[in-house]
């Protein structure tokens, strides 16, 4: 598709983050500028061999791109890269908003680990876009312009050369929140995390969730994107290191999770639904069991670990989105001395494990990922192209791969030859490529336009 069609085409900006995904990687493969592309591999629409089954239901094209208004009556429930349980609300006549954060390993200051800016409220004022193609599509994305936090203390990171961006859609608020700066001296030269500041944090939130987990229990494809502050060393000299998943889990009705071989990443003790959000939680309060990691290095790597894992489950276009947050932590005291740091953090999707056929994901996409990238994806049977919803350069394409050695388990190539696999479930797909690298890329795309 070129780009004079993506301009004819009715991109909706129901955006999303997840894609989240964490503060701070660098790009990977599929950001590159477009090379001679290389021959993908047979599609089953080629060879005859797609399963039987129908397409993933996207619905037809919505009579608007978001609701003509919004007040705080309307909560979006979900969860930012930086592995923070938050929510949103927006009041489009006054043209301001609410950020509750909810669980948060981002601390209120730079410099400490603890305490975080959980329990803290911003509120401030946000603008409309100009810059999208469509006055629609102005109309439907918001930049955050400033951040008041309710302690008056915490931080929220509002750069106004590029601040964050909200694309608002019908059932999901995503794109980018209030960003930080990380950094801590250490203990004794242990520890030191170098000042890095994040401009925005990938955000992905729905209106509706689904809080009965027998309708959640199912088959499912991960895939996910955490990063790790510390290097998981007192003595790392690398930091805000990556770590990625992709791996098919059983969620069971009671909250639990089985696997073919190992033990789950996705859960930890069963999941239990939070009253008071709507989220379920997967905590290690009782000391029994550590929430898994996608790293196997951690500082606290034993049952002492705090970290937790939330699950927010979208309700969708009809499909049920399972978001999951990894919520690091980090208590570091001298007096008396302790150290329990388990600071990996980030966010993962999941999807049904059912086979998806060349032509079920057609359609036009709006996301963010790991690169703080806003990119439109544009999908036409076994090819992906990437563009800068803001200008609608070019930035990248790749392969479908729909043989599945794993159902719903997509694999793609980009033009540099980097692999990756996708998953989708109903209007949403999340997309890992580089794994193994030093810079992987995480996105998360949510339908714009069939």
């Amino acid at each position: 598709m070129t780009m004079s069609m993506l301009r004819r085409s009715t991109l909706v900006l129901t955006g999303v983050s997840l894609a989240a995904a964490l503060a701070g990687c660098g790009g990977g493969g599929d950001e590159e500028a477009p090379r001679t592309a290389t021959q993908a591999p047979p599609q089953c629409a080629d060879t005859g061999t797609c399963p039987t089954q129908g397409p993933v239901t996207i619905g037809g094209p919505p009579g608007s791109l978001c609701p003509a208004a919004l007040d705080y009556s309307t909560t979006f429930t979900g969860g930012s890269g930086a592995g923070e349980l938050v929510r949103l609300r927006f009041d489009t006549a006054a043209r301001t908003y609410q950020l509750e954060i909810i669980e948060s390993p981002v601390p209120k200051q730079p410099g400490s680990v603890s305490p975080t800016r959980a329990g803290v409220t911003f509120t401030g004022t946000f603008a409309n876009m100009t810059s999208l193609p469509t006055a629609e599509q102005n109309r439907c994305a918001v930049a955050l312009q400033t951040a008041t936090a309710s302690d008056g203390t915490s931080q929220a990171n509002i750069d106004s050369a590029r601040p964050p961006v909200i694309f608002l859609g019908n059932g999901v608020a995503g794109g980018g929140i209030p960003g930080a700066t990380i950094s801590y001296p250490g203990v004794l030269g242990l520890g030191a995390i170098p000042a890095t500041t994040f401009p925005f944090y990938p955000v992905l939130a729905f209106a509706q969730t689904e809080t009965d987990f027998t309708k959640v229990a199912g088959s499912y494809n991960l895939l996910g994107y955490h990063q790790v502050p510390s290097g998981g060393s007192l003595t790392s000299s690398s930091h805000f290191t990556p770590a990625t998943a992709q791996t098919t889990e059983t969620l069971n009705a009671d909250g639990s999770c089985t696997v073919a071989a190992g033990s789950c990443l996705s859960t930890g003790n069963s999941w239990k639904l939070r009253s008071a959000d709507g989220a379920f939680e997967s905590s290690n309060a009782d000391g029994s069991r550590r929430y898994p990691s996608f790293q196997s290095a951690a500082i606290t790597s034993n049952n002492a670990s705090r970290a937790k894992g939330l699950m927010v489950v979208g309700k969708l276009n009809g499909a049920l989105v399972p978001l999951l947050v990894r919520t690091g932590y980090a208590q570091i005291s001298l007096l008396p001395l302790t150290v329990n740091v388990d600071d990996e953090s980030g966010l993962a999707l999941m999807a049904p494990a059912k086979s998806l056929a060349s032509g079920q994901l057609d359609g036009g996409y709006i996301g963010s990922g790991s690169d703080f990238a806003y990119t439109a994806s544009l999908v036409k049977g076994a090819r992906v192209e990437l563009l800068d919803p803001m200008t609608m350069n070019q930035t990248g394409a790749f392969q479908l791969d729909f043989t599945q050695n794993a159902p719903g388990m997509i694999a793609t190539t980009d033009n540099s030859g980097t692999t990756g696999a996708l998953i989708a479930s109903g209007r949403v797909f999340s997309h890992l490529s580089g794994t193994g690298s030093a810079s992987p890329t995480f996105r998360v795309g949510v339908l714009a336009a069939p």
